[in-house]
C-alpha cells in the first residue's frame, strides 16, 4: 500500500497533513495518522504495520490494528492510498 499518484504527506509538529494536488483538498492528520502514513511509506504490510505501531505507542495489538483499518478504510475511500501493484 502506498499514498495515492496525487498525494503529498509533510509531517508536521501536531502530527501531519495530506495534501491531494488535482483537488487542492489539505487533511490534517494526528500524530498516531501521521505515524501510519510513514510507515506505509517504508512498504511495510499492515501485519508489520500493527506491531511496530503497537511496540511505538506501547499499545495493545488488537486495538491499534481496529485503528489502522479504520484509517485505511477512510483513506481509501476519499482515494488517498492504493494498493501496490504486485
Amino acid at each position: 500500500m502506498q499514498l495515492g499518484k496525487y498525494v503529498k504527506f509533510r509531517e508536521e509538529r501536531f502530527g501531519g497533513v495530506l495534501f491531494e494536488t488535482r483537488t487542492e483538498k489539505v487533511y490534517t492528520l494526528n500524530p498516531t495518522a501521521a505515524a501510519v502514513i510513514k510507515e506505509l511509506g517504508t512498504g511495510c504490510d499492515v501485519a508489520q504495520l500493527t506491531q511496530r505501531l503497537a511496540d511505538r505507542f506501547q499499545a495493545p495489538a488488537g486495538s491499534i490494528e481496529q485503528d489502522i483499518a479504520a484509517l485505511i478504510g477512510d483513506l481509501r475511500e476519499k482515494g488517498l492510498v492504493e494498493d501496490t501493484a504486485a
